[in-house]
């Protein structure tokens, strides 16, 4: 029976998440940045990727959306990382899917470390015991995935679709307020590790083009700190899971 795990990792939280479940199945891995618009011929389906705002990332909606199976009733699943509150997005999963005549059969959300440095300081000092106990919970995701357990329905409520709206409407394609420090020295990380070609770098500047998603990678893996949104980042920690490498989460963006 052939499982395939579509991702999608901005800081490394859902690329570690993925890694772990995809060994335990021996499962295929790929991104969903590069797979949008694929025929899926597997057997199990799997989708991993961060919350935002209580839903998915425009990345992950895009890719359900432009998703075709080849099977009939594949046993999909979805493991969601987060950082403090996971809402309904599970629940937008299920709906989201819906519209595909697809449904989701089982999900897990997993608590991980938060990265939306916009809006928080990262709290770095609780990785070690977050990260430890993600990943006993990635490896029960997996053993319950493997068994082809089903714990559907999922909630989404009036609340979740409110919040997500703060999402949609406001932080999606607006990224007038990100700058950059003098400290930048064109490294081009920003540029490859973007999953919407956002960022080029032209004539030694950076310059934004209005398609953001405010995955925040941008952000969290500048080497010089250098990426700043409004007043509120310069002293705020920066977060990517310390077991995946900057070259690992840029190879599932471009």
């Amino acid at each position: 029976m052939k499982t395939v795990i579509y991702y999608f990792s901005a800081t490394g939280n859902s690329l570690k998440t993925a890694a772990i479940i995809s060994q335990k199945l021996g499962a295929e891995m790929l991104p969903m940045v590069k797979y949008k618009g694929t025929i899926c011929t597997a057997d199990k389906i799997g989708l991993v990727f961060p919350t935002y705002f209580w839903g998915v990332p425009r990345t992950v909606g895009e890719f359900i959306d432009k998703l075709r199976v080849s099977r009939d009733s594949p046993y999909i699943f979805a493991v969601p990382t987060y950082g403090e509150l996971h809402g309904g997005v599970l629940g937008q999963v299920d709906r989201l899917l819906a519209k595909k005549d697809l449904k989701l059969d089982y999900g897990r959300e997993i608590k991980a470390v938060a990265n939306f440095v916009e809006e928080y300081n990262p709290r770095i000092h609780l990785a070690g015991k977050r990260l430890k106990e993600a990943a006993r919970l990635a490896e029960l995701a997996a053993s319950e995935i493997a068994a082809g357990i089903s714990n559907s329905p999922f909630r989404y409520s009036a609340a979740d679709k409110l919040f997500y709206k703060i999402y949609t409407d406001i932080k999606v394609n607006h990224d007038q307020e990100f700058h950059v420090d003098d400290t930048c020295i064109q490294c081009g990380i920003c540029q490859n590790i973007c999953p919407n070609h956002n960022i080029i770098l032209k004539n030694g500047a950076l310059e934004f083009q209005h398609q953001c998603e405010h995955c925040v990678a941008c952000i969290n893996c500048c080497p010089q700190k250098a990426i700043q949104w409004k007043s509120a980042t310069q002293k705020r920690n920066r977060y990517k899971h310390p077991d995946v490498t900057v070259r690992e989460i840029i190879s599932g963006m471009q």
